[in-house]
């Protein structure tokens, strides 16, 4: 008998299972689910898409959550060395060299030299203020080149934009997406998947496998792909290989005939 090939949903990560269930859903789509009886089954997983993709913009802005720590440390490291080095190079014998020095260090000062310690917000607005400043002054900008500190405060300046590109972009997002309980959502959509299967085979033993057989091979072409991948994860993670080294499980291309 024409059956399907189940495995454990809830083995997946969050960052892989709407992308799995939402394939799912368009596999049913292209079948026409209401001209094979499989209308409400489709219809009560559906209803979940909009919570799966809130799920996805969620984990996506939490991944970008390590690029922005990195991200901070590097403009925080850039900000240090030229503020050292022109309290150093402040030192030197040569008065020209030191009035370079101590004209960059005077508008460090004038907006804080603790500027790396403070939050993110705080430190994006106040060294944003700082590379303005400085940008607008033709001297400070010479100062920098003079003692070849010019290239790193370029530097931290492409970075801080690009921090604070990203961390609006962040903001936006989860400020568009309601916090969701996600092991909530899970949980009521693995009851619908379950639904789906048995009002499958259910049709099948009603109605004949003869207009299943397409579908239900489609779906256990996918099923089986993530069926074997979590398998080799839970193997792995027996043996202890790569357990730090961990990837997500690559979303099975279009590839699979469903026509």
């Amino acid at each position: 008998m024409l059956k399907i090939v189940k495995f454990r949903f809830q083995g997946l990560w969050n960052s892989e299972y709407p992308l799995v269930v939402i394939r799912l859903l368009e596999i049913l789509d292209r079948h026409n689910p209401h001209t094979i009886h499989l209308g409400f089954s489709f219809d009560r997983l559906s209803a979940f898409r909009q919570q799966l993709e809130n799920i996805t913009v969620l984990e996506r802005t939490d991944s970008e959550s390590p690029q922005l720590n990195d991200l901070d440390h590097q403009r925080d490291t850039l900000f240090n060395v030229i503020y050292s080095a022109a309290k150093a190079f402040q030192r030197a014998p040569s008065g020209d060299i030191s009035s370079h020095a101590s004209k960059i260090i005077s508008v460090f000062k004038k907006h804080g030299n603790n500027i790396p310690t403070t939050n993110y917000t705080a430190q994006s607005k106040r060294m944003g203020d700082l590379i303005a400043d400085i940008t607008s002054q033709p001297d400070i900008l010479n100062s920098l080149k003079e003692l070849s500190l010019l290239t790193m405060f370029e530097q931290m300046s492409s970075i801080n934009r690009e921090f604070d590109a990203l961390f609006m972009e962040r903001k936006y997002r989860r400020g568009e997406t309601e916090r969701l309980d996600i092991r909530n959502v899970r949980l009521e959509c693995d009851k619908a998947i379950t639904f789906l299967w048995n009002s499958i085979e259910m049709c099948i033993s009603q109605y004949g496998a003869e207009k299943y057989i397409t579908l239900v091979n489609t779906i256990n072409e996918l099923n089986s792909y993530y069926k074997q991948r979590l398998a080799a994860r839970a193997t792995r993670r027996k043996t202890k290989q790569s357990a730090e080294t961990e990837e997500p499980i690559i979303p099975i291309d279009d590839s699979i005939n469903d026509n």
